[in-house]
């Protein structure tokens, strides 16, 4: 059974990586542009274009053995992050639709080897509704652990 045609979503980012040599700073962005094909007949809520991206600052601080690890580092970092979930205007008032997010995240991490990172986060986020109220306003600590093998 056929709901609907076929939909598509369009995709295009860049993205840029950098280190400043004397002092090691990484320096990682990107930035992504969304087009999704939704149905006309849906509401503005569903947002057909979004957009957003991310720039990552990260020094290190500490390179020396630790805990056994002979290439140990320990970095401060921080990213500052936004993304519009629906890019655009109402219809019938011509306004700016909102469902935007922006965000400060210090860090510090631990990577015992080039492969895994260990890193405590304390994110800062303004969050604004799909009317573009007044952001609402949320923080809190995140943990992660990443490894590739």
């Amino acid at each position: 059974m056929i709901l609907d045609k076929k939909r598509s979503v369009h995709v295009f980012a860049i993205d840029f990586n950098t280190s400043l040599p004397k002092i090691n700073t990484f320096i990682n962005a990107e930035w992504a542009w969304v087009n999704v094909d939704v149905p006309e007949t849906y509401t503005e809520q569903f947002g057909s274009k979004q957009q957003g991206g991310f720039v990552d600052f990260v020094q290190p601080i500490f390179k020396k053995p630790l805990f056994g690890f002979e290439k140990s580092v320990i970095n401060a970092a921080l990213r500052i992050e936004y993304v519009d979930w629906n890019k655009g205007k109402f219809k019938s008032t011509g306004d700016n639709i909102g469902d935007e997010l922006f965000s400060i995240v210090p860090a510090i991490s631990w990577r015992p080897t080039a492969q895994t990172v260990i890193r405590l986060n304390y994110r800062y986020n303004w969050q604004k509704d799909i009317l573009g109220n007044p952001p609402a306003k949320l923080a809190g600590f995140q943990f992660g652990v990443s490894t590739y093998f």
